[in-house]
């Protein structure tokens, strides 16, 4: 079943800084960029999207209804990697990711064949009994690659997921998000345009909250203009 998630007039405000200025647009599956300097409403919008900040305005729909009637069943279509790095490093990786797997429900089964898959598609299988306080950054970051991506969530959310990664595990990670999008949604945000250019097939620029220019990555070749001349042209 495929899945379409819908945003209406979402809208957010800090004290007097307004982050989110009535956000409209209509996810179905494929691969999103969402580009946009810092404070332009990125990860506030990410948070929304996957409930962990409640908007002052607007709807979000799953197929049609409300994410605030579904409650549960729509946070359990949703897959998260947040940018931060704050990671339980008391826990070894792989009790990291049975912690996670039971947050989202999974049973043993299901999770001991997910676990083992997902480390190795980042690289981590290897390093499933260190403790993730020894970890560097680019371990961390996969590490939160991997955790998003338990129980085959429908809808992916992940903020930053190629920062502090070399060129070889960037391409690994941006292969793994391609193949991920073929029934589900996906939606990154990134400051490494490359990355999302490579396979993003739309683009979504933010600033100062508002949804300043949607774009296919086909228009835009078409228009002999490449996504960092777009995004200077926009933001320098």
């Amino acid at each position: 079943m495929q899945y379409c998630l819908e945003l209406i007039n979402i809208t957010k405000s800090y004290k007097k800084k307004l982050a989110l200025d009535h956000f409209s647009y209509r996810f179905e599956a494929g691969i999103y960029g969402l580009l946009g300097p810092n404070g332009a409403g990125k990860s506030t919008l990410m948070n929304i999207i996957t409930q962990n900040l409640r908007s002052d305005e607007g709807s979000i729909l799953l197929n049609g209804v409300e994410a605030r009637k579904l409650k549960q069943h729509y946070i359990s279509h949703i897959g998260y990697m947040p940018q931060q790095q704050s990671l339980y490093e008391n826990l070894t990786l792989m009790r990291f990711m049975y912690y996670i797997a039971a947050l989202k429900g999974m049973k043993k089964k299901e999770a001991d064949a997910q676990i083992e898959r997902l480390l190795n598609d980042v690289g981590l299988w290897e390093e499933r009994s260190r403790y993730m306080g020894g970890f560097s950054g680019g371990m961390k970051q996969r590490a939160l690659v991997a955790q998003a991506l338990l129980g085959e969530p429908d809808i992916i959310i992940l903020d930053e997921p190629t920062a502090g990664l070399d060129p070889i595990q960037r391409a690994g990670v941006r292969e793994m998000i391609k193949a991920l999008a073929q029934e589900r949604i996906v939606i990154v945000s990134t400051h490494v345009i490359a990355d999302i250019e490579a396979i993003a097939k739309e683009i979504l620029m933010l600033r100062q909250g508002k949804l300043l220019e949607k774009q296919s990555i086909e228009t835009g070749r078409l228009n002999g203009e490449s996504l960092e001349e777009l995004y200077i042209r926009l933001f320098g």
